[in-house]
């Protein structure tokens, strides 16, 4: 019921999405398709949801009109494949959190809108810190007057290392392979 009043607050202010109503961590495809049948604000979902067939189970299902992914669950492989599938079923995939491999994966497809940069306001112009990064930085300060963020340019993620903080706040090293 909660769900379906927020839903409907949702469409008379004309958002462009509605995300995770339910307290299930966005994973019932049955509710999620109920939900979208009784509202006109778009879902998305699928930020809890792992791995490339659920994700595409959750479209066919019409649980959803937006699929999220996330470079922390599912690699920079894994949201690749999720932006491809969802390309080819005709909707967008929208990325879960900030970062260099995001901005990277967000560069490379057509079918992706918004970044997501949590946390801020101009009373907190970073609330995302990468501290183990020299150059990077995903706050305020990083959108153009267009408002856009850009993938980092250089080797890899584009993105320098700080060593030493890592070195300081390492808690275990395991090696594999030849000793």
């Amino acid at each position: 019921a909660d769900a379906l009043k927020v839903g409907r607050a949702c469409d008379e202010a004309n958002f462009f999405w509605l995300e995770d109503p339910y307290k299930d961590g966005g994973i019932s495809q049955f509710g999620h398709r109920k939900l979208r049948q009784l509202i006109k604000t778009p879902l998305l979902q699928t930020e809890h949801v792992r791995t490339l067939e659920p994700h595409v189970d959750f479209v066919l299902a019409d649980a959803t009109d937006f699929v999220r992914g996330d470079v922390g669950y599912d690699g920079i492989t894994g949201v690749m494949k999720l932006a491809h599938a969802a390309e080819g079923l005709g909707i967008d995939i929208e990325f879960h959190g900030p970062g260099p491999a995001v901005r990277h994966c967000m560069t490379s497809i057509r079918n992706t809108n918004y970044y997501e940069m949590g946390l801020v306001n101009p009373k907190v112009p970073q609330g995302t810190f990468f501290p183990f990064y020299l150059n990077y930085r995903d706050g305020l300060d990083a959108i153009d007057e267009s408002g856009c963020v850009y993938a980092p340019e250089g080797p890899g993620l584009g993105v320098e290392l700080d060593w030493d903080y890592i070195k300081k706040h390492k808690t275990a090293e395991l090696k594999f392979g030849q000793a």
